[in-house]
């Protein structure tokens, strides 16, 4: 595959997978860690640091999920100049975006240290972890620079149609995390706050060798001129960007509202849910990467003026998140319950048996999702983020309705993991009849 990936011509299903493969690898790779750090984090500090860090992934997520939003969009941009091989705008589309990101972090930042532990409290995280967890949390905020330049280099990669570099980036973070993971918390004892310092740590060092490895495209290079703010094109991102940010927090906001709902069940079901979830991911995550891949797609083929392959790549993408789906649906049907036992030393059959529930009812019908991201995904690539956006709207509402009602209603948390497959169904609707509308708009222009 060659590094730079122009798909305005040639298959589009050969295409999407070539660019997808690289960063579906790394981001299993990354589960891979994030689920050796809980490991990690359970077998040497116990159930209520394992409830700690659970309980704050979802506002770590929700920041994570900013950031990504802001990157995404600089990707999209990027990847529509390469569709047009405008180099100039290409570069300063970057320098802007790191502009926009460093504003945003730091804003975000100072929130995140005021009001840590309130956030905590709000989602009714128990006293057992609450100490923990506000540690971990404040050190997360202090550290945001770290992701911002990660996520930053690894986008401008992926806008350049090179996966494979962002995927040399994610190997570096993942490997030393899981190494400064097991030295800071197994070696140091320095409890949950060495697993967010390891964290922060190497994605700082992942963001080093981005920087270097920056360097090898010459039509990269910064000229002076190209460091200047440029207000029509930093509002350009901004309109792009910021609707990809806020869906990405709305997804994540869901998710925070389903932890406060699990906080209410105890600490044991915190314990099976941080473990749940980080399993989970494994069914759900693929089909995100694809229609990532395809955003880029379809934004290339936008740039070059060629709506019809942006259809073609609509339907090769469905085909490959119904195998991928398929067949990690089976995997996890036949080998999640024994993956949780890796969680702690003793898992109880109580904790056993909620991974279990969580991983039918949520992860399996993966498919699900990876129709939604489809479609949501493509309108972001024809510069349709605000129809995108609606989906997500719905989305989240959906997913705070099913998990209010099983959790504060019928205290069922049956009920709670339906949140997740009803809130795939309704955030596809308005996406879907948009995209039809708008590639029939774009093909008559």
């Amino acid at each position: 595959m060659k590094k730079n990936l122009d798909m305005t011509e040639g298959k589009p299903i050969s295409l999407l997978w070539a660019f997808t493969f690289p960063t579906l690898m790394g981001n299993l790779l990354n589960q891979v860690y994030s689920i050796t750090d809980s490991i990690v984090v359970g077998r040497y500090l116990g159930q209520t640091a394992l409830a700690a860090v659970g309980s704050t992934m979802p506002v770590i997520l929700l920041l994570a999920a900013l950031m990504i939003g802001i990157n995404v969009g600089v990707g999209i941009i990027i990847s529509r100049y390469f569709g047009q091989k405008n180099e100039e705008l290409m570069r300063r589309a970057f320098v802007n975006s790191l502009y926009l990101g460093l504003f945003l972090s730091a804003g975000m930042m100072v929130m995140g240290l005021t009001f840590s532990g309130t956030i905590l409290r709000w989602m009714g995280t128990p006293e057992g972890p609450l100490q923990e967890a506000t540690a971990y949390l404040e050190i997360s905020f202090i550290t945001m620079i770290c992701p911002l330049m990660y996520y930053l280099f690894s986008s401008a990669f992926r806008g350049l149609g090179d996966s494979q570099t962002a995927l040399y980036c994610l190997i570096v973070s993942v490997l030393s995390n899981i190494g400064l993971d097991v030295l800071f918390v197994a070696v140091f004892r320095w409890g949950v706050a060495g697993s967010a310092w390891a964290t922060a740590l190497a994605q700082a060092l992942s963001a080093v060798v981005a920087v270097l490895l920056f360097r090898k495209y010459p039509m990269m290079r910064m000229r002076r001129q190209d460091l200047r703010l440029h207000g029509k094109l930093l509002r350009q991102i901004t309109v792009l960007a910021i609707p990809i940010a806020v869906q990405s927090a709305f997804n994540n906001l869901g998710n925070l509202v389903a932890q406060s709902a699990v906080n209410l069940f105890g600490e044991a079901t915190m314990a099976a849910y941080t473990a749940a979830s980080r399993i989970g991911t494994l069914a759900l995550m693929p089909v995100e990467t694809i229609g990532s891949s395809l955003s880029v797609y379809a934004s290339q083929n936008h740039g070059a003026g060629k709506p019809q392959r942006i259809r073609q790549g609509v339907r090769a993408s469905l085909q490959l998140s119904l195998v991928v789906s398929t067949v990690l649906g089976v995997f996890l049907l036949l080998c999640g319950r024994q993956m949780a036992g890796l969680f702690l030393t003793e898992p109880s059959a109580e904790i056993l048996t909620v991974v279990q529930r969580f991983l039918l009812i949520t992860a399996v019908p993966g498919i699900l999702a990876g129709v939604m991201q489809v479609y949501q995904q493509v309108l972001r690539g024809v510069d349709r983020a605000n129809q995108a956006l609606m989906g997500g709207v719905m989305q989240l509402i959906t997913k705070i309705a099913v998990v209010a009602v099983g959790a504060w209603g019928m205290q069922n948390l049956d009920v709670v993991w339906l949140g997740w497959p009803a809130s795939f169904v309704a955030g596809t609707v308005i996406p879907y009849f948009c995209f039809q509308k708008i590639v029939r708009e774009i093909e008559t222009e």
